[in-house]
């Protein structure tokens, strides 16, 4: 088992420190949505490739913790919710939600690298590129929104 977090709940230090990259990244994404929709490309591609790193650093150290840990179940077993439709609609939407996102993101990013042209500017690919964009940042947003409800009911009930 990793050692304690720093917020104070049950949950470990990767768990507490992918739960904050969350307040990184929805805002970011935010930002970088304003940004392409006023013409800022560069800005756009710059903001999503730095997300990328840090969605895949996240990614990987919440999937190294539950391998370390023996997965979500036995980490939210001191839950008060262990075992509840409740937390278990969590766990499993945020699991949805947050895959989607991910091979949604990794393909994106890698067509998008090879059809818009450097430095960025709109093009062909424009179009598809928009629609699974939007597509991303919204199974984002519900990826962000859904991992504080389940910390919260995995880890502080």
């Amino acid at each position: 088992m990793l050692p304690a977090g720093f917020l104070g709940t049950r949950a470990d230090i990767l768990m507490d420190l992918v739960l904050l990259s969350f307040i990184v990244i929805l805002p970011a994404i935010s930002w970088s949505w304003l940004k392409v929709r006023a013409g800022g490309y560069k800005a756009h591609k710059s903001a999503q490739l730095t997300l990328g790193v840090i969605l895949f650093v996240a990614v990987a150290m919440f999937e190294i913790d539950m391998k370390l840990a023996g997965g979500i179940f036995e980490l939210t077993k001191e839950s008060r919710y262990n075992g509840t439709t409740l937390l278990n609609s969590w766990i499993y939407g945020h699991t949805v939600v947050a895959i989607l996102t991910s091979i949604i993101w990794v393909l994106l990013i890698i067509f998008s690298l090879k059809r818009f042209p450097n430095p960025p500017e709109p093009a062909e690919f424009s179009k598809t590129h928009r629609f699974w964009g939007r597509l991303g940042m919204v199974t984002m947003m519900l990826a962000g929104l859904s991992a504080f409800p389940l910390y919260y009911y995995g880890f502080m009930q």
